[in-house]
């Protein structure tokens, strides 16, 4: 079991990742989101669109990237194509964020990582995440699926603060959405460069009016 990998992905790793919604608020605010069926069914649209095409098609492209200069031009042009400023501002926070405590770990980092870290101006979580896990020679498919599962169940503690549910209906949409994790898997192998950020628009949407929500309790 590589418990490093189990680190950097459990909830208590210190990058700031429970201060974003990256646009649920603003859904839940809306009325879109009331309970737990349509909590549901946002994870399971969010993990089939935005995060499939954006973050975790970012992992498998920076983890195939031979050079770093193409790692650089990938973080170029998810930044680029992700327009709420607080997205876009949340996710660089949290990969600079996720940089320094690795950093602070006193790990034998790897000198690609170490030029990576030198180099980049605007890292992503995506991005960083995958540099590491991809110097540090972890197995694609593992790191990938932890991705996966953090990501969309760190959404769902946020889903539970939000609407509110149970703990007990979170723990239930999590455990329906497992097979959609495997499945997930199998479609990121089928995308290449051309389907990059080519998710829905609307969660883009939710996030730049998420600036102008009167009360907020998450920075994006």
């Amino acid at each position: 079991m590589n418990f490093l990998l189990l680190q950097i992905n459990d909830s208590a790793f210190p990058i700031g990742s429970y201060t974003q919604s990256f646009g649920l608020e603003t859904y839940v605010q809306k009325g879109l989101i009331t309970n737990k069926d349509e909590a549901y069914n946002y994870l399971q649209s969010l993990l089939y669109t935005q995060m499939l095409y954006a973050d975790l098609l970012m992992i498998k492209l920076v983890y195939e990237a031979e050079t770093l200069e193409s790692i650089l031009y990938l973080e170029s042009l998810m930044n680029a194509s992700t327009p709420a400023k607080e997205t876009r501002l949340g996710m660089q926070k949290i990969g600079s964020i996720f940089i320094k405590t690795l950093e602070s770990m006193k790990l034998d980092l790897p000198l690609l990582f170490k030029e990576y870290i030198r180099v980049c101006k605007y890292p992503t979580h995506p991005s960083a995440y995958a540099v590491f896990c991809k110097t540090m020679g972890i197995d694609f498919k593992e790191f990938l699926q932890h991705y996966i599962y953090a990501q969309i169940s760190n959404t769902l503690t946020n889903c539970v603060k939000l609407i509110p549910l149970s703990q007990y209906d979170g723990q239930a949409i999590l455990a329906k959405l497992h097979t959609d994790f495997m499945s997930i898997y199998e479609k990121i192998q089928t995308l290449d460069e051309d389907d990059f950020c080519n998710a829905v628009i609307h969660n883009d949407m939710q996030g730049m009016l998420h600036e102008t929500l009167h009360s907020r309790l998450y920075m994006s």
